[in-house]
């Protein structure tokens, strides 16, 4: 028997509150998107790609980009308040989102199970404290591991993202970050390499 079909619907939210500036990203640049979209272009989006999906597709709404938990409570609601009549119809099976690992709590667990949210990605990048200090990540190796932890207490799936070749890395770190991901429990993982984007401190460096 064949897998059922699956689609993301790609909603992109640049740097949308990053609170750091990693010295490889300009997701503007990289996206070609300035600002976040309105309530109103998502749900154009959404219609869009639903216009076009075959039956007995499972389609999820993803929400990449930018740090989507940093972003105020009441901005995060009214995103997935507008995906929730989706769900509701059947029309969406669920919602996925990236973030960053020190912005996850039980407080904002809860209000993404509230709204369906079935798969958050953890932005790890490298889970080596050297190559994170050097990639001005902000964050520590610790963090993930905590967040990951919480997150999988809550039944969300997990997925961690890595990037290869930031400074300080070796194929060796790369290598024991990818078990790490594995002892993590995470369900998938994101592999990038490292390229240098112009308008970056990478660039500039």
């Amino acid at each position: 028997m064949l897998n059922k079909r699956h689609c993301n619907i790609p909603i992109f939210i640049p740097q949308k509150a990053c609170p750091h500036q990693c010295i490889y990203c300009n997701q503007r640049y990289i996206s070609g998107q300035q600002t976040a979209p309105t309530l109103s272009e998502v749900q154009q989006t959404i219609e869009r790609y639903l216009s076009t999906a075959e039956k007995d597709t499972d389609i999820q709404v993803a929400f990449f980009g930018g740090t989507f938990t940093g972003l105020d409570i009441e901005e995060q609601k009214n995103y997935l308040e507008t995906v929730k009549p989706y769900i509701t119809s059947g029309r969406i099976q669920s919602v996925r989102l990236s973030t960053r690992p020190d912005y996850i709590n039980t407080e904002i667990l809860d209000i993404l199970k509230h709204y369906n949210v079935t798969d958050i990605e953890l932005g790890a990048q490298s889970l080596d404290k050297e190559v994170l200090r050097f990639s001005e990540r902000g964050h520590t190796a610790q963090d993930v591991e905590h967040a990951s932890q919480l997150i999988r207490s809550y039944g969300f799936n997990l997925g961690l993202q890595m990037m290869i070749g930031l400074p300080k890395d070796t194929p060796e770190k790369s290598i024991s970050t990818a078990e790490k991901i594995v002892s993590l429990g995470a369900v998938s993982s994101r592999i990038y390499p490292t390229l240098v984007i112009d308008r970056t401190p990478l660039s500039a460096m």
